[in-house]
């Protein structure tokens, strides 16, 4: 390597082969100011990375390395799926490097060259942006230089931001905005995208990144960049003295807010701007999901209005359902009023762990109120101190200090909620004060044997499931009228039954009976006609009954998110791809940080043959709950289905499948040996082997079918059925069974289960 150096060991070219520490170049990749890019494998690991390698001038300069290891130890602290992740910095025969993830798609730039993007691309593409700022802000970290070309675009559907290069870093650890100074005579940055501060070299703070993430949207949505010139003193002329941008361009199609969002985003004034990156992250999802209200440059009048954040837990970690669980009831209690506008726990949870100032959460959720808390414990009393603070004056309208003892926490739920609607002095009627002081239960145990029963459901796993099973079942022992916790307890039933973690037939019996017991206890329960509504499809295979249940439950709150996701499923299982499409988005707008209001988007896009927007989704659902095995099992379908069986065997490799642990290096190895035929010999053998259940017969089917034994995949699905496998209800939607359609065998058995889809009337209804 030394006739490739200069003196004093500064790499200039690493040839494909050469070596840096345990690295092994593959290729070169790119090159910038702070040095060249690599393609490499780690030999250690045996994974291909990105090995960024100092560039002489830069390695050279004592200050300029100094600067360059900072700011990539500070990049290197976040952990985002929305910023390029840093695992190394290393020096190796006096050449300094850094070692980074490898991306596999294209940039931003390459995409807006092959023309302006649909308006809803660009939106999401500028959320997923605003989100990985709004991590870097929350770090102290500004990057300074956002364009196009930092920003990739991967080919599994993710956003990441690349090169943070010029970034500054809070100073001293200190609180509040991230402030700097660019050194006079000096334009750090790129022309066309700076902001005015930082062309003119005054404070800069994370608003400079709004500004070019305003200008970045401009271009995706028009394929043409916002401020231009000949020369660069013409473009700072423009940026600086220009009338505002015309933003009459835009798609035709898309919402008049974007307009003002774009603008808001591109206001020379920072003060003008949006507060954070959250902010305009939260304002362009609004628009993607229709809830989003129109963003003039002036306040808007936000009425009465409020916002519960998530509590702050200063106590146990164990009691994170605690905190979760009071400020979900304050939202459900508040929610029953007419006279205020709360905004949905979906929303507001997003913030959970986020340190944020008054005023920003007022202008991204438009609201003129935000109740905060903060519980601590000493032995068995809890003490919470909550705090209604108006959001346009950042004053406090109402705070207290409750020491209760935990046995009386509903007490203190519902005496919150009371004093904030006396605090926003809001007029109730007879009707709402009686819905305020309802209780679902007076046992104080009980109801925090619920909550923690939802908070281990909302997790989605084969043990959480089996847990929160456990704790409606002692809510349910403590208070045996607790409508609620007989709906909770049809819900852990229903779901371990599909999945094969208990006896199917006799759990969805069980779940059945449990909701029925709740709608006896309640008849206006939405949650227990949901409950019902899934042992009636998935366990009866009873659709019409299983859709008036749905419609009952929405009509009772049109805003149930978990109604909505499975009335998606059902409307998949009906073949109304697009009308199921519409209910999970819907159902994920209203609950965003459920797992599965999530996944239903993933399940709808896989049902409907939609496979790269499924592996989108699913992939969305990793970052939100990663290792997740459903997700994963939706993207090694959708991989298989688009014959990218070296990405499936990967991922089979790193999770469990199906409930089974199976050979994906060795499955990589079959495909690599002898195609897609050898792929699913070898995936049936592995199936075979580990000797599972009925609950995975479909998998089987499958292996089959792509063999072209289509006797024994039918064998399999029969199977299936006689089993009573929640899953069969899938089978006359499944796209991997679409070749099937018009076979006898699989007409009757779509017959038998009584399936919308089937070609002939229903025979028979399961016992």
């Amino acid at each position: 390597m030394a006739d490739n150096r200069k003196p004093g060991g500064l790499t200039m070219v690493l040839p494909s082969g050469s070596r840096l520490a345990q690295y092994e170049i593959v290729s070169a990749v790119g090159s910038g100011g702070m040095g060249v890019v690599y393609r490499a494998r780690d030999t250690r690991l045996n994974r291909e990375v990105a090995l960024k390698v100092m560039a002489p001038h830069i390695a050279s300069d004592p200050a300029m390395r100094h600067r360059f290891e900072t700011e990539a130890r500070a990049v290197a602290s976040l952990t985002h799926p929305g910023i390029l992740s840093i695992y190394e910095l290393g020096v190796a025969d006096g050449v300094p490097f850094a070692v980074m993830e490898l991306l596999e798609g294209r940039n931003l730039r390459e995409r807006i060259a092959a023309g302006a993007l649909p308006w809803r691309e660009a939106v999401e593409i500028g959320a997923a942006i605003a989100d990985g700022l709004a991590a870097a802000h929350a770090k102290g970290i500004v990057h300074r230089d956002l364009k196009p070309e930092n920003v990739f675009l991967t080919s599994d559907g993710h956003v990441k931001i690349l090169d943070f290069g010029l970034a500054l870093q809070r100073l001293g650890g200190s609180e509040g905005p991230t402030v700097a100074h660019t050194a006079a005579g000096v334009v750090l940055g790129t022309f066309g995208y700076m902001s005015p501060e930082q062309v003119t070299g005054v404070q800069v703070d994370g608003r400079t990144d709004i500004f070019a993430l305003g200008c970045l949207l401009y271009e995706m949505l028009t394929g043409r960049q916002l401020f231009t010139g000949v020369t660069p003193q013409e473009l700072i002329a423009r940026l600086l003295h220009d009338s505002s941008p015309d933003l009459s361009s835009f798609d035709p199609l898309a919402p008049q807010g974007l307009r003002a969002i774009v603008a808001r985003t591109v206001e020379r004034d920072p003060a003008r701007r949006f507060d954070s990156a959250m902010a305009l992250a939260a304002a362009l999802r609004g628009l993607v999901s229709g809830s989003a209200v129109r963003m003039p440059r002036v306040s808007r009048s936000r009425g009465k209005s409020l916002a519960v954040l998530p509590f702050v837990n200063a106590a146990d970690p164990k009691l994170d359902y605690l905190t979760d669980g009071i400020a979900e009831s304050i939202i459900n209690s508040l929610s029953q009023l007419g006279t205020i506008r709360v905004v949905p726990r979906s929303v507001v949870f997003r913030y959970k762990g986020v340190l944020v100032d008054p005023s920003m959460i007022g202008a991204a959720l438009n609201v003129k109120t935000i109740l905060t808390g903060r519980l601590t414990q000493h032995e068995d009393i809890l003490t919470i101190q909550a705090e209604l603070v108006d959001t346009t004056t950042e004053s406090q309208l109402w705070g207290e200090q409750f020491r209760q003892n935990v046995r009386d926490l509903m007490t203190v739920q519902d005496e919150i909620a009371w004093q904030i609607s006396e605090a926003l002095r809001l007029k109730l009627t007879a009707a709402e004060k009686k819905k305020l002081r309802k209780r679902s239960t007076v046992n104080a145990a009980a109801y925090q044997a619920y909550l923690r029963g939802r908070y281990h459901w909302n997790n989605w796993s084969a043990d959480s499931f089996r847990r929160a099973l456990e704790e409606f079942q002692q809510a349910i022992d403590l208070d045996p009228l607790y409508a609620q916790a007989y709906a909770g307890l049809g819900d852990a039933l229903g779901v371990m039954a599909y999945y094969g973690h208990i006896d199917m037939r006799q759990g969805f019996y069980r779940a059945r009976a449990a909701a029925e017991r709740a709608l006896e206890l309640d008849a206006d329960l939405p949650d227990a006609h949901v409950t019902l509504a899934l042992a009636r499809l998935f366990g009866e295979w009873d659709w019409p009954a299983a859709g008036r249940e749905l419609q009952q439950a929405i009509a009772l709150n049109p805003k149930h998110a978990m109604a909505h996701s499975v009335n998606a499923l059902y409307l998949t299982t009906c073949g109304k791809f697009d009308e199921s499409l519409h209910e999970a988005r819907t159902a994920r707008d209203l609950d965003l940080i459920s797992v599965f209001t999530n996944m239903g988007v993933a399940w709808s896009h896989h049902f409907a043959g939609r496979h790269r927007e499924a592996i989108h989704e699913a992939l969305r659902v990793r970052d939100l709950a990663p290792g997740l095995e459903e997700a994963g099992n939706v993207l090694i379908g959708s991989y298989e289905m688009l014959g990218r069986f070296e990405d499936a065997a990967r991922l089979i490799g790193e999770q469990m499948c199906w409930g089974m642990r199976l050979d994906g290096p060795g499955l990589l190895e079959a495909y690599q040996r002898g195609g897609a035929d050898e792929y699913w010999r070898t995936r049936l053998a592995q199936m075979t082997a580990a000797n599972p259940g009925p609950a995975v017969s479909f998998g089987f089917a499958i292996c089959h079918l792509k063999l072209g034994e289509i006797d024994r995949a039918l064998g399999y699905l029969e199977k299936m059925v006689d089993a009573h496998v929640g899953g069969v209800v899938f089978i006359g939607v499944d796209p991997t069974l679409r070749q099937l359609r018009g076979n006898e065998r699989y007409e009757a058995l779509l017959t038998r289960v009584g399936s919308p889809t089937a070609s002939a009337p229903r025979t028979a209804s399961p016992k």
